[in-house]
């Protein structure tokens, strides 16, 4: 039974994803096939992968869009709150200035979610952090999409169901991290 999570990745793989298992294996996830991994550093305790989203229409000219799937493995017992404020505070300190504009907790799988503004090289961009702590691990999954792919509504389907799937299959061992609303 331990080959289960395999099973769950695999056959996400073979529907047009990439899987992916970070922290020595203690957190997996599937990531889409289209977004291309730019960077991965992976080790026992910290680990990141960015992607860059494909643009609309092909556009290589347009302003690239980026996720981060930053996590950690510590023993600090932080709560989400504090992991959460930790990481954008750090966020905070970097290019963009990032206001934030809505921030929000879910009981149900015991995640934040934190909408945001920048800009960045005269680009407005919309971030979106997905918090989570379980098992000692602290992840962070960051959106940077320039606001004006927005106005591409085809784009912006594709890119919601991509970026759902993939939160969806976030999993510590064999249990998922993020619940899909009932």
């Amino acid at each position: 039974m331990r080959q289960a999570p395999f099973i769950v990745l695999a056959a996400t793989t073979a529907l047009g994803a990439s899987a992916y298992s970070l922290l020595g294996g203690r957190l997996q996830f599937a990531a889409p096939a289209d977004w291309r991994e730019v960077r991965k550093v992976d080790g026992d305790s910290v680990s990141v992968v960015a992607f860059v989203v494909p643009r609309p229409n092909g556009d290589s000219l347009a302003p690239a869009g980026n996720v981060i799937v930053d996590a950690a493995l510590s023993h600090r017992k932080w709560d989400l709150k504090t992991y959460g404020d930790a990481k954008l505070r750090q966020e905070a300190s970097g290019p963009g200035r990032p206001a934030i504009v809505d921030d929000r907790s879910w009981d149900e799988d015991r995640s934040r979610t934190v909408l945001s503004t920048s800009q960045l090289r005269d680009t407005p961009y919309a971030l979106w952090d997905k918090f989570a702590v379980r098992d000692s691990i602290y992840l962070d999954i960051r959106t940077a999409i320039p606001v004006a792919y927005a106005n591409d509504s085809v784009w912006q389907a594709h890119y919601e169901a991509e970026l759902d799937s993939m939160i969806h299959s976030f999993r510590v061992g064999r249990r998922p991290i993020f619940v899909r609303a009932q």
